[in-house]
């Protein structure tokens, strides 16, 4: 029965490690990863130069990088920051509305920036460059 509970204890601390090093152990070689299969397969489909054609067919390249961009920087927000929920949003919406509440309109203000500073940190680390 002890040694039930020793590899029951050794599988808890690893998986506490690896839930408390998530971001280096896993989610940085996943989006290097991502970043460098996107760049080699996506990177390759179209090219780049002043033909019209060529643009259009970078479109779906573009809109494919911009996805994962907007994934990173949701599972960042989701992940580190406080990430407002329906409810909560709604909330915050009536308070300022009914009540003029300064505290619920810098918060949403907050949120807003967050968003756009992840939005814009994500499409510089995903931006393919040429």
């Amino acid at each position: 029965m002890s040694e039930q509970n020793t590899n029951v204890g050794l599988f808890g601390r690893v998986r506490a490690w690896f839930s408390r090093w998530q971001e280096f152990v896993i989610w940085l070689p996943v989006l290097c990863a991502l970043a460098i299969v996107g760049y080699v397969v996506l990177g390759a489909i179209a090219r780049v130069g002043a033909d019209p054609l060529a643009w259009l067919a970078e479109i779906p390249v573009m809109c494919a990088w911009a996805a994962v961009a907007a994934s990173a920087a949701w599972l960042i927000k989701r992940t580190y920051l406080l990430d407002l929920d329906v409810e909560m949003e709604r909330e915050l919406h009536v308070r300022v509305r009914d009540h003029g509440d300064p505290n619920a309109m810098w918060l949403l203000i907050l949120d807003r920036l967050e968003w756009f500073v992840l939005l814009l940190l994500t499409f510089a680390f995903f931006w393919p460059a040429r």
